[in-house]
């Protein structure tokens, strides 16, 4: 599970009531922030416009989303490079000894682009197979983010479009003035709703995805690296030069660590 996004998200919560019972910490002025045709304005019309701007599948795709958002986990960078410069080691003296280590990669990217090399499948082809794969990949991601984008921006539109429907209905009537006050307070709390589901959860869930996605794109550019080294079969030390280029200097430091204390391999 992605910590930041978590605690991001239960912090806004927190933030939010505590603006609202604030001076006076006055638990009564809660009610006053629920109103559920405003809710259903703001929500459902949100989800209506970005429904008719997508295709179904990529809508439908939203509950994935918000897995990869609250349910992510790291990208194993470093033990993707692990696995690639042990298998150059094989390979290096014999290109199909690699294939009994296949059904042990999980990186499915990896698996497919040295099952290409065992199968002695032209260079230029496995070049162009998995560039292709990393190309759509990277697409689909990029759609997924500009979903969530869109709705970022949608929410606010409609939360003004709901106040505008209750400040038309307000003004329908204006015998009561003592009305006049409530009845402008659940007008406004539409765009309060559209704020802050743009700003509260739209914005930040279209940032975690596009780290996610800049993060999953290293990856795979760092593997579709490294299966073309082996297909030429350079050496192994030659291989884990290059591709440490693809990791941070944390993520350098920590693979020297590892390296050098002899659990590289674990």
């Amino acid at each position: 599970m992605d910590l930041a996004a978590v605690l991001g998200t239960v912090t806004i919560v927190v933030v939010i009531v505590f603006g609202v019972l604030t001076p006076d910490l006055v638990f009564k002025n809660l009610q006053y922030m629920y109103n559920a045709p405003s809710i259903i304005i703001v929500l459902f019309g949100t989800l209506a416009a970005t429904l008719a701007s997508f295709p179904l599948d990529v809508f439908l795709g939203l509950g994935k989303s918000l897995k990869k958002i609250y349910g992510a986990k790291s990208i194993p960078l470093i033990e993707t490079l692990v696995i690639i410069v042990d298998v150059a080691k094989v390979a290096r003296k014999n290109v199909l000894a690699i294939e009994d280590s296949l059904p042990s990669i999980e990186n499915e990217f990896l698996r497919n682009g040295l099952r290409l090399v065992v199968d002695r499948v032209d260079r230029e082809l496995i070049t162009d197979i998995m560039q292709s794969e990393l190309k759509y990949s990277d697409k689909k991601k990029t759609l997924d983010q500009s979903l969530v984008k869109l709705m970022s921006s949608l929410s606010p539109a409609y939360g003004m479009i709901g106040t505008l429907i209750g400040l038309i209905l307000m003004l329908q009537d204006l015998s009561d003035p003592s009305k006049i006050g409530p009845n402008m307070a659940v007008a406004l709390i539409t765009t309060l709703y559209g704020s802050l589901l743009s700003s509260g959860v739209f914005v930040p869930w279209s940032n975690v995805l596009e780290t996610a996605r800049v993060s999953e794109l290293v990856m795979a550019e760092m593997v579709r690296d490294g299966v073309l080294f082996i297909e030429k079969n350079e050496r192994a030390e030659f291989i884990e030069q290059d591709l440490m280029n693809y990791l941070t200097p944390e993520l350098k430091s920590k693979y020297e660590e590892l390296k050098f204390s002899g659990d590289k391999g674990k």
